[in-house]
């Protein structure tokens, strides 16, 4: 089988690599979790590579970005952990599970409500469109989030740099 790379890639095939990850760790996900780490590998794999992740938009919700259709297909589990069987989960390429990885490292530990948090800070994309553009609900430009995340690695680089000198 050849690894899925994008464009083959879509949110659910990232999806469910996170919940197969969580139940492998036996953890459980909630909705809200598998959101934000979706959304933080789109913008960190956007950011590093200069393509995009898969092909769906991501919007300015109230409790942060959203992918529509990954909500229409969790919502039923509401608040509580998701409990489903998880479909066959793709084979990808070095470059995605590299991002897979690191952001299961970073983000998995925290809160759903935390990592909703951290998609509100002041600067973030999600803010801009929701509160400073005023426009609920809209479609969060790639670009936007990209330079978001490349921002942020700028940032990190920047501060190791200067921790090392």
């Amino acid at each position: 089988m050849t690894p899925k790379s994008p464009p083959d890639i879509t949110v659910f095939d990232i999806a469910n690599w996170f919940l197969a990850t969580a139940k492998s760790e036996g953890m459980a996900l909630k909705h809200m979790k598998l959101q934000k780490l979706v959304y933080f590998t789109y913008g960190w794999y956007y950011a590093i590579f200069d393509r995009l992740l898969f092909d769906e938009k991501i919007h300015a919700w109230r409790f942060g970005p959203v992918v529509k259709s990954l909500y229409q297909k969790f919502r039923p589990f509401g608040k509580h952990p998701i409990k489903t069987e998880v479909a066959e989960i793709p084979e990808f390429d070095d470059d995605v599970i590299s991002v897979l990885r690191q952001v299961w490292k970073t983000y998995s530990p925290s809160t759903d409500l935390l990592l909703s948090a951290i998609t509100h800070r002041p600067e973030s994309p999600w803010r801009k469109v929701y509160y400073d553009y005023g426009r609920w609900n809209d479609a969060i430009s790639p670009e936007m989030i990209r330079d978001y995340f490349k921002t942020l690695m700028n940032k990190y680089k920047n501060e190791r740099a200067g921790s090392n000198a």
